[in-house]
């Protein structure tokens, strides 16, 4: 299960340095803002398929989803090892999405799943295995994915003729646990992240879940401030693992 806890961090890291690039730079080729599909009422809960499987996704607190031209495009932010399933911003950095503001986006969360696993049952013990593998080895693998993250993140932006932008990542500062349950286990981290020499704090929130036998992973990010935004990212977090698996109980 290491590999797959390795995975979990890359993600992290890559998916927090892209969308700080996003909004730092504004200069990344966006085609679709102008077709962004509304976010759902409030009252739904929409779903998303991992694997073949109908998977119930609801908003964390405050954030909507994107909708699907705008979650099409950020797809690319998403490291080559997952796949997004759906991203969720504050109401009001919507219009930054679509018009490709350079505007940071000040708390944003995102659901991916593994491409090797997603079709693959994944079981209460392989999910207890996981869950062990992110508590007793996140300083390693942390450090670990830091280099492969910045080396991927890199190539990618090349690929986009975009390779006079480069990021740098910091070693990330764990946050210590933040819950743990049988089919979610929830911890967190700070980290600056880099862009051209402008550095942004960043904590973030990970949740590992296990939802109709499906492994997903959810990030919720938030810029630091003061101790607020720790205590917000705490709640919420767990808040969003909970409402989760409410969403998806037999």
């Amino acid at each position: 299960m290491r590999s797959l806890t390795a995975r979990i961090f890359h993600s992290l890291l890559f998916s927090s340095a892209a969308l700080l690039l996003l909004m730092l730079v504004g200069s990344l080729p966006l085609t679709a803002q102008d077709k962004t599909t509304p976010a759902p009422k409030a009252a739904e809960t929409p779903t998303y398929r991992a694997g073949g499987t109908p998977i119930a996704i609801p908003p964390p607190a405050g954030l909507v989803e994107v909708g699907f031209d705008n979650r099409t495009i950020m797809e690319m932010f998403a490291p080559e090892s997952n796949r997004l399933l759906a991203a969720f911003v504050l109401p009001g950095d919507l219009p930054n999405l679509r018009t490709g503001s350079s505007a940071v986006l000040s708390k944003y969360s995102l659901v991916e799943v593994p491409r090797r696993g997603e079709f693959v049952d994944f079981g209460a013990n392989d999910f207890k295995d996981m869950a062990d593998g992110a508590s007793q080895g996140v300083s390693d693998v942390l450090n670990s994915s830091v280099k492969e993250t910045e080396e991927e993140f890199n190539r990618r932006m090349k690929s986009l003729d975009l390779d006079n932008v480069k990021i740098g990542l910091d070693k990330p500062v764990q946050l210590g646990t933040f819950f743990s349950k049988p089919d979610a286990y929830g911890l967190g981290i700070a980290m600056p992240v880099t862009v051209n020499g402008t550095t942004t704090k960043m904590v973030a929130g990970i949740i590992l879940l296990r939802v109709k036998d499906r492994a997903m992973f959810a990030y919720l990010y938030a810029v630091y401030k003061d101790q607020d935004t720790l205590i917000w990212l705490r709640k919420t977090t767990q808040d969003w693992a909970d409402a989760i698996l409410k969403a998806n109980a037999k």
